[in-house]
């Protein structure tokens, strides 16, 4: 194991560590500890479920695709899309225990789960998602599974011939796992009538265009820092970049078609919601659309696709400016408390209705009408350690399992 493997390994684990510490003083002393509450009761965790979910899907949709359409120059870079895959998925389901005040009891949705809740069919897809993509990588490995690593595999008498049969009979439903991860996380979020700002049809497959741009520019860096820019790979970066700069076009147009709805509509609740997305977090929007854009058309270019450093640049710019994009989700639905009230006599007038905000304020009133919301240290901590475990399990898979393709394979 080289040096900035054995670096990495130590600071990605010792963060997620720290992260766990975290969690760990946030279940003794309580969600308190959180800038959550009543008004907000969705932050940075689920904004991370998100974006996890996102990176997720769009590592198996890349892998699965690899196999259905028979996509040969991408394949070097379908164990680490199946990899990356599992890797996401798991920290999504990590991210949502600290947003659980009493994660213990999570066994009272095994025993009494309510099939009509969205949230129940979430717990189901993640975790045959993660089966899924942990099958899948499972079938890619098995013909290197050789030396000390063969007690881990299946005996049959051509490894080969039988990892590529199975992973073109198990691409179909990868395909779909991975598009329905995505599909039913929107649902969460969109099914909510009560929330203008996400009752929306065109979430779903918003949420499906920007999981395949930021799930593929996932494996694209993980396919740079492993194998490098030389001329070997360049046809399969090629490839990547169109199809990150179209997912995220896609993903643009949509987004934008539904701020066009929501701005023509203009009642009173949208109106609060606009004032709130162009105004509070006029910047943050200007970001997650510009940024993403920017990074999917330097990876279009050949001289980007050369450099270490710009196709790092760029992946930068696509994968911060969609995890913006995942945690504006939250204040146009939360800033402003959606229960309203008509007074006699002044039609067309729309009063606030405050609710308790769950914690006490010395000389103010525990009723809110508005609540803007910033993530605690607490929170930031534990977000950052669970991306530290996804590069931890990615890099400890690499320097551990066959994941990449011996020269002259």
């Amino acid at each position: 194991m080289s040096t900035p493997m054995k670096v990495a390994l130590w600071i990605s684990g010792s963060l997620f560590l720290v992260a766990c510490a975290a969690w760990i003083y946030q279940l003794r002393e309580g969600l308190i500890l959180t800038n959550l509450q009543n008004s907000y009761s969705w932050g940075l965790y689920i904004s991370g479920l998100a974006f996890f979910v996102g990176n997720a899907a769009g590592g198996l949709v890349l892998t699965s695709s690899i196999y259905l359409f028979g996509v040969k120059k991408l394949k070097p870079l379908a164990k680490l899309g199946a990899l990356t895959a599992f890797a996401n998925v798991t920290a999504a389901m990590l991210i949502v225990l600290p947003d659980i005040g009493k994660p213990f009891r999570l066994y009272q949705m095994l025993l009494h789960p309510n099939l009509m809740s969205p949230l129940i069919w979430d717990v189901v897809v993640l975790n045959l998602y993660a089966l899924a993509s942990a099958l899948y990588l499972y079938i890619l490995l098995l013909p290197d599974l050789t030396g000390r690593l063969a007690r881990f595999a299946i005996p049959v008498d051509d490894p080969h011939a039988f990892s590529e049969k199975w992973a073109k009979r198990i691409a179909p439903p990868a395909l779909l796992f991975a598009i329905g991860i995505h599909v039913v996380t929107a649902w969460i979020f969109s099914t909510q009538g009560g929330r203008d700002w996400w009752h929306s049809p065109a979430m779903a497959p918003d949420f499906v265009s920007v999981a395949i741009a930021v799930g593929t520019t996932v494996v694209l860096l993980a396919g740079v820092l492993a194998y490098g820019t030389g001329e070997r790979y360049q046809d399969a970066y090629r490839t990547l970049g169109l199809v990150i700069f179209i997912a995220t076009c896609i993903h643009l147009f949509l987004m934008m078609n539904d701020l066009v709805i929501h701005a023509w509509y203009g009642g009173a609740e949208t109106t609060s919601i606009m004032a709130v997305a162009w105004g509070d977090f006029a910047w943050a929007h200007i970001l997650e659309v510009v940024a993403p854009l920017l990074g999917a058309v330097l990876l279009l270019r050949e001289g980007v696709r050369r450099s270490l450093a710009a196709v790092s640049l760029a992946s930068a710019l696509i994968i911060g400016g969609v995890f913006i994009h995942r945690f504006l989700l939250m204040p146009a639905a939360y800033n402003v408390v959606p229960m309203s009230l008509s007074p006699l006599g002044l039609p067309g007038h729309h009063w606030s209705l405050p609710i308790a905000s769950g914690r006490f304020f010395p000389d103010l009133s525990t009723f809110v009408e508005h609540y803007s919301y910033a993530p605690s240290l607490v929170e930031i901590v534990i977000l950052l350690g669970i991306v530290a475990y996804a590069v931890f399990l990615v890099l400890l898979a690499v320097s551990r399992l066959p994941i990449l393709q011996r020269e002259g394979t």
